[in-house]
């Protein structure tokens, strides 16, 4: 029965870390994306977009899946691909880059808490979702 009850206590610290750490992240990418700075940034990001082969209707979206995950960043692309008209290609390649290199910022800190390297885990998962989406975008365009 304490092994039982220590384990609840242990789920119980760490839902807490989680929500201390999800709850933050979504109220401000929230805020952000509805300053003029978010909309900047897209700037500053599209020779690195077009270097994976993505135009810069895919920013915003792409941008919400990393750092909030996939599941928060469909919606969203769901909604851009309706109103700019996303073609099949920049949506496969978005998808493609976000199912390798999504949640950033939030899976880091997660793995963080239980004991793992930020720095290894994002540049394994950022380099490998570079790679995978560059050499995917130069095949489709010669295809």
């Amino acid at each position: 029965m304490d092994a039982l009850l220590a384990a609840l206590l242990e789920a119980l610290k760490l839902s807490g870390k989680l929500i201390l750490i999800i709850v933050p992240l979504v109220t401000v990418f929230e805020v952000l994306r509805h300053l003029p700075v978010f909309r900047k940034a897209g700037n500053l990001v599209e020779p690195a977009m077009r270097g994976v082969g993505l135009t810069r209707d895919a920013a915003i979206p792409l941008f919400t899946g990393i750092f909030l995950g996939i599941v928060y960043g469909a919606g969203i692309i769901i909604r851009v691909a309706q109103q700019k008209g996303l073609s099949a290609r920049d949506l496969f390649l978005m998808g493609l880059f976000l199912a390798t290199c999504h949640s950033v910022v939030e899976d880091i800190l997660i793995f963080m808490v239980i004991g793992g390297s930020g720095p290894a885990i994002f540049s394994m998962r950022l380099g490998l979702a570079v790679l995978l989406t560059g050499l995917t975008a130069r095949v489709w365009k010669k295809a």
